[in-house]
């Protein structure tokens, strides 16, 4: 029997898609992305703060500016990432309705319908509200759980699982 989810690519879902991609297939580029940013937070933080120890205060202000900046992006990396994809979206892709079938899963938007096979799928995420299909760094879909219309979430799992041999990661 096929699974169908009608799914809104609203800032919650493209957050959730960023956030799946950032913990399956951009892991390890975005642990070392962190442990950059961080650092350099602390250093321009250091750097900001250098008047309070007696030095001259000439760029302090931007400094701590820029870590500010810096911080916020830290912090809130998925919703950042989830706004530019939001920018991105295609006219008429806002809204999506998804079957999911035995050999394929078929997307349908007011700008088309297009059928993808589940060896294109990379990995798979699932957070509380979306689970997301990713299809290299970059690319990603996700759905909304909330938005099932036909069959179960666990059918959708299972054939998930089957069909891609993937695990499903929690995020």
């Amino acid at each position: 029997m096929p699974v169908q989810i009608q799914t809104r690519y609203d800032q919650r879902a493209l957050t959730a898609m960023a956030r799946g991609l950032r913990k399956t297939v951009r892991r390890k580029h975005s642990r070392r992305s962190h442990i950059f940013g961080w650092l350099v937070l602390i250093l321009a933080l250091f750097l900001g703060l250098m008047p309070l120890l007696g030095e001259p205060p000439e760029v302090n202000g931007l400094t701590l500016a820029v870590a500010a900046v810096l911080l916020g992006t830290l912090l809130f990396e998925d919703a950042v990432n989830g706004f530019f994809a939001r920018r991105k979206l295609l006219p008429g892709t806002e809204e999506s309705t998804a079957t999911f079938t035995g050999e394929h899963y078929i997307t349908r938007t007011r700008a088309g319908e297009t059928t993808w096979p589940y060896e294109n799928i990379q990995a798979i995420a699932e957070g509380r509200r979306y689970l997301v299909l990713a299809f290299s760094k970059r690319h990603a879909q996700a759905f909304d759980k909330e938005g099932l219309t036909q069959g179960s979430l666990e059918e959708l799992r299972a054939l998930l699982a089957e069909r891609t041999g993937l695990p499903i990661v929690k995020i």
